[in-house]
């Protein structure tokens, strides 16, 4: 489903100031172009705590199927040629052991990351931040604070969703948590969109995530048991039957998970 492109070119080390990772710029060459990617750099303890592989690929295919945006995405090949090119001191930050194909995001040609001080009618210019806070809710990304946006705007007044390493956060209590209207706040009080929508009025919170059902009602989890299936051929380790029965409950009981959000912003 997705491309494959080989590194070419290290071009710089994004120091992350609230980051969990330190991404890498990589020149990759594709479809007879080099383009710039960035890359995740992954450890196996960082592989152990969370599925952020996954996360990554089924927050970026899950963004477009609710028509929100994301960077083109693609897996990256380093290979022996790219990792003798490198410092040592970042030879040292791969395991050379772990040939595995990297988690790649294209590099938008301009963008600035989303500011501080923004407000209500400013945010919503670039997206709707009802179905932005009901996605992330859904497929239980925790990462999009105010501390770390992850939002990208062009001048297009276009905004993409970038970083779902920290999505996939579901386990055995998941769907039970939800049936009982459970929903910790790093989901979210603490998201991004939450002051925009809390600060509605009641008409307009009365119809906040209609269209995100719409969405969520006609979406195939065929295909995201396919975007699952391929990162596990990686050789990329998660609980996919839990992972795939949370969706497929959330599927089936739209209006829960809508009266659950609609319970946060009250």
């Amino acid at each position: 489903m997705f491309p494959t492109y080989k590194a070419v070119k290290l071009l710089k080390v994004i120091a992350v100031e609230h980051g969990h990772t330190e991404p890498w710029v990589v020149l990759c060459e594709g479809e007879n172009k080099l383009e710039a990617f960035v890359v995740k750099i992954f450890t196996e303890e960082h592989l152990l705590e969370k599925p952020r592989v996954h996360g990554e690929f089924c927050g970026t295919w899950m963004a477009g199927e609710f028509d929100l945006l994301t960077p083109e995405v693609a897996w990256i090949e380093m290979d022996q040629d790219f990792i003798l090119s490198l410092s040592p001191e970042l030879e040292q930050k791969l395991d050379f052991h772990d040939d595995r194909l990297k988690f790649g995001s294209k590099v938008l040609p301009q963008f600035q990351h989303f500011p501080t001080g923004f407000n209500n009618s400013q945010f919503v210019k670039y997206l709707p931040v009802d179905r932005l806070f009901a996605f992330d809710n859904f497929i239980r990304n925790a990462d999009r604070g105010s501390h770390k946006p992850n939002l990208l705007l062009t001048p297009e007044e276009d905004a993409f969703l970038i970083d779902h390493e920290y999505a996939l956060e579901i386990d055995s209590s998941t769907i039970s948590d939800i049936q009982n209207f459970i929903l910790p706040g790093r989901f979210s009080s603490t998201h991004i969109a939450y002051p925009v929508l809390v600060s509605g009025s009641a008409n307009q919170k009365q119809h906040y995530f209609e269209e995100f059902e719409i969405y969520l009602r006609s979406l195939n989890l065929k295909v995201l048991g396919r975007v699952l299936g391929e990162v596990g051929n990686q050789g990329y380790q998660a609980e996919l039957g839990m992972i795939m029965d949370y969706f497929k409950f959330i599927q089936s009981n739209p209006t829960i998970f809508v009266n659950l959000l609609k319970r946060q912003i009250l």
